[in-house]
C-alpha cells in the first residue's frame, strides 16, 4: 500500500492560511478532545507530573494544554508547517514546549526509557501497513518502564455509506490511490498494541452516527517490579 505522510504538510498550510486553530479547525473540537484527556489525566492511573511525548502534535494545541497542566512536554510532527505554527503559539503564550519536526517512525534522537507518558495525538490511524508496528515500537522504546501509553484512534466496523473510499479488505481509506487512514476493528488494534509489548489496562469505545474510535491506556511492563499492578478495566461503550 502506498501512502504519503508528508502530504499532511499541505493540509496544514491550507488550515493556517484559512485562520483555523489546528487540524481540527475549531477550538470547540479541541475542547472535546481535552475533556476526554482530562478524564484520563485525572484518574489514579495517570502520573500528575513528568515528561510527556505527543506523537503527531500538529499545531500544538494539546501539547500546549498539557504544559499548562504542569507536564514537561515534547511534541513531534512530520509537518514543518505544523511545528512552526506550534512554536509561534508557545512564543505568544510564553509557555515552554519542545516542538520537533520528526518522523514518528524513527525517533532516534529521543532516548529510550525517557518519557512517563506517550500520547498518540490522533496520529496512529494515519499510519499504514507495516509502519504501524514501527510506530508502536518507537513509542515502547522511548517510554519508561511502568510508563503510560495513551492511544485515541479511529476504529471499525465502518458503517455503510459513512466513509468514502473505505476498502473493507485492507481496512484503509484511500485518496488519489494513496492509503490515508487505517480503520481496523477494536480487536485488530488491541492485538497490534499487545504485539509491541504493551499491557492494556483500560479502554473505551466511543461512537456517533458516523464514526467510532477507541481510547486505550496501556503500560510498558516494568520487569524489575514484576507484572504491572494495574488491573484491566471493562470496556465502556459511549454513544454521543
Amino acid at each position: 500500500m502506498k501512502t504519503d505522510y508528508f502530504a499532511h504538510d499541505d493540509v496544514y498550510k491550507k488550515l493556517l492560511a484559512e485562520g483555523k486553530v489546528g487540524w481540527d479547525e475549531t477550538e470547540q473540537a479541541y475542547q472535546r478532545h481535552k475533556q476526554q484527556l482530562r478524564e484520563i489525566l485525572d484518574s489514579d492511573l495517570t502520573p500528575t507530573s513528568g515528561k510527556i511525548l505527543e506523537l503527531g502534535c500538529g499545531a500544538g494545541n494539546i501539547s500546549i494544554w498539557l504544559a499548562q497542566r504542569g507536564y514537561e512536554v515534547t511534541g513531534v510532527d512530520i509537518s514543518p508547517t505544523a511545528v512552526s505554527w506550534a512554536e509561534q503559539k508557545v512564543r505568544s503564550e510564553n509557555i515552554l514546549v519542545d516542538f520537533k519536526v520528526r518522523d514518528v517512525l524513527d525517533l532516534k534522537d529521543l532516548d529510550k526509557n525517557s518519557f512517563d507518558i506517550v500520547l498518540d495525538g490522533h496520529c496512529f490511524h494515519c499510519i499504514i501497513g507495516t509502519d504501524r508496528f514501527k510506530f508502536l515500537s518507537e513509542a515502547f522504546r522511548v517510554l519508561k518502564p511502568g510508563g503510560l501509553f495513551i492511544v485515541d484512534t479511529m476504529c471499525g466496523p465502518v458503517k455503510p455509506g459513512k466513509i468514502e473510499n473505505y476498502d473493507h479488505q485492507t481496512k484503509c481509506v484511500y485518496y488519489n490511490d494513496l492509503a490515508v487512514r487505517y480503520i481496523g476493528l477494536p480487536d485488530d488494534i488491541r492485538a497490534e498494541i499487545k504485539s509491541a509489548g504493551f499491557k492494556i489496562i483500560t479502554e473505551q469505545l466511543r461512537s456517533d452516527e458516523s464514526n467510532s474510535d477507541i481510547i486505550i491506556q496501556a503500560v510498558k511492563p516494568d520487569k524489575h517490579k514484576g507484572s504491572s499492578s494495574h488491573c484491566f478495566s471493562p470496556v465502556f461503550y459511549i454513544t454521543d
